[in-house]
């Protein structure tokens, strides 16, 4: 049998953001299975955005972007070849949910491992190494103009302090609070002398429009997210960019409800996973939690 690097693997999961850390402990599982192994990391175009954030990743050999927009569109033949000869495939083409209301029972990581036929996740990996990790390999911060070239400013980025970051809105309907809900969070933090900025898409509404609320539509994925990597904490609901901030540990809040069907138990299923973050539940709607408890959390963590 292959040994080492000469023992490849292709694939690990595919899938928006979010998925993609929730499969990261895949590599630390195939890498207990097939030491030092050869990974490929496999992105769909869709979210080629996001490869940046793995480049420094240890158990990453490879990354590949698929040529069609999303695995449904099936692979190419160059992705077909590429995997026809590696010695192990992780293809979850069809992400067969067995029941249909997972949530109720299962973590999102270890879910994101069945759908890709590993069943024993949980058994051979430990508690810390269940939880997704990133590297940074970056500086952090807002960009600013600076040729790569200039020896008196070997930063390419600029941080704001003291400030928040929001990601405010998950993409699907019933997931995010209102625009209401974070208009008065966010003017109860700017009347107190925060500055919060705004990340997420161009289309996300205005929240605010008092001194110290900025949006950054220009900036891409990944300088939004080295710019909410400067932040003290970042706000947001249980999206792919607050799993990637679990990813670095970075300290935030998560805010959540059950916005999935018939999700009854084992609520906390879809928590982004970080050891400084802070959840806030609320069983039917994020509106309902507490704006109060929410500023309070803010005030304790990052005093001005």
């Amino acid at each position: 049998m292959k040994t080492g690097k000469n023992f490849k693997i292709w694939g690990m999961t595919f899938g928006v953001i979010g998925d993609l850390i929730m499969g990261l402990p895949m590599l630390t599982y195939y890498e207990k299975k097939y030491p030092q192994s050869y990974k490929y990391w496999v992105i769909e175009k869709k979210c080629a955005k996001a490869a940046p954030l793995f480049f420094n990743h240890p158990l990453i050999d490879k990354i590949h972007i698929t040529r069609n927009w999303a695995v449904s569109q099936g692979f190419i033949e160059e992705d077909k070849v590429i995997a026809s000869a590696c010695d192990e495939q992780v293809i979850c083409e069809g992400w067969t949910h067995t029941p249909k209301d997972w949530y109720n029972y299962r973590s999102c990581v270890e879910e994101t491992a069945r759908v890709a036929g590993i069943t024993d996740l949980t058994e051979i990996l430990s508690e810390e190494e269940m939880k997704p990790k990133l590297f940074k390999w970056f500086n952090e911060g807002l960009p600013q103009s600076v040729s790569t070239y200039a020896k008196d400013a070997p930063e390419d980025t600029i941080s704001c302090s003291p400030n928040i970051a929001i990601w405010p809105f998950a993409g699907t309907h019933g997931r995010s609070p209102s625009p209401h809900w974070w208009g008065v969070l966010i003017d109860q933090l700017l009347k107190r002398g925060y500055s919060v900025h705004h990340f997420g898409l161009p289309s996300d509404p205005v929240l605010s429009v008092l001194p110290g609320y900025k949006t950054f539509p220009e900036l891409s994925y990944f300088e939004q997210v080295k710019a909410s990597l400067a932040s003290q904490l970042v706000i947001g609901t249980d999206s792919g960019a607050q799993w990637v901030m679990g990813a670095y540990s970075h300290p935030a809040i998560n805010l959540m409800t059950n916005w999935l069907p018939n999700h009854t138990q084992n609520l906390l299923a879809l928590e982004p996973i970080n050891d400084n973050g802070v959840t806030f539940f609320e069983s039917g709607g994020c509106d309902k939690i507490p704006v109060g408890k929410v500023l309070k959390n803010i005030l304790d963590r990052v005093p001005l």
